[in-house]
């Protein structure tokens, strides 16, 4: 069997059936439901400030700006595979 699913993002409620048609299917043929908490990350304003205050220190530490895509994406990495905890 082969379904085609329109994942229409300019439809608040059309997306949210698409995710139920997706774990009614994914249950039934792989016997396991999406994960839609998967890679959902929380925080608030306070955490928010203190990943910031960290990437300065680290951005200090590597002798570094900072700006770099390289650098942020390894600090981005790291917040999120260890959790904003970690500050």
């Amino acid at each position: 069997m082969k379904t085609v699913i329109v994942f229409d993002t300019d439809d608040q409620e059309g997306m949210k059936n698409t995710l139920k048609i997706m774990n009614h299917l994914t249950r039934e043929y792989l016997g396991t439901p999406v994960d839609t908490e998967r890679y959902k990350k929380s925080f608030g304003k306070i955490q928010f400030i203190k990943m910031l205050r960290s990437f300065a220190k680290e951005a200090e530490k590597a002798e570094t700006d900072g700006g770099s895509l390289r650098f942020a994406k390894m600090f981005a990495d790291k917040i999120w595979s260890e959790g904003e905890e970690t500050l």
